[in-house]
């Protein structure tokens, strides 16, 4: 199965990892135009590091440093745990397309079309499910 998901963010992520928790052999593409997963231009909504990472598996995040503030509202703390779910995913084989601005999103067609400025620096990319989390 071939699935694409706009943007990175907690709940982009979250959804790619419980996607491959039940079809591990999904193709799942994230596209972002942010450069890098987690630390933005404009910083993602604080939240209480503990308690997230205590309604979420484990196995989906990786190292977060332990400077990083677990019990206070912080947008920091958001940043990091994006960044491991991020790098979590990449080791579980999903494609990340940062800096990237989709263009057209055909359903009809289940096609995206996109420019960035990545490995893969524009095309056409088809899907079988579709994620929009923008």
């Amino acid at each position: 199965m071939r699935v694409a998901i706009l943007s990175v963010n907690q709940k982009s992520l979250c959804q790619a990892h419980s996607i491959l928790d039940t079809e591990p052999n999904s193709l799942i593409t994230l596209y972002s135009e942010d450069a890098e997963a987690g630390f933005t231009e404009n910083p993602p909504e604080p939240i209480v590091l503990n308690e997230i990472l205590g309604s979420i598996s484990s196995e989906w995040y990786g190292f977060i440093p332990d400077s990083v503030d677990r019990v206070n509202p912080s947008s920091t703390s958001s940043s990091w745990l994006i960044k491991s779910l991020a790098i979590r995913l990449a080791e579980r084989g999903v494609n990340f397309l940062l800096h990237t601005r989709i263009i057209d999103v055909n359903e009809e067609n289940q096609e995206i079309s996109f420019r960035g400025g990545g490995a893969i620096a524009s095309g056409i990319q088809k899907y079988d499910e579709l994620y929009d989390f923008r």
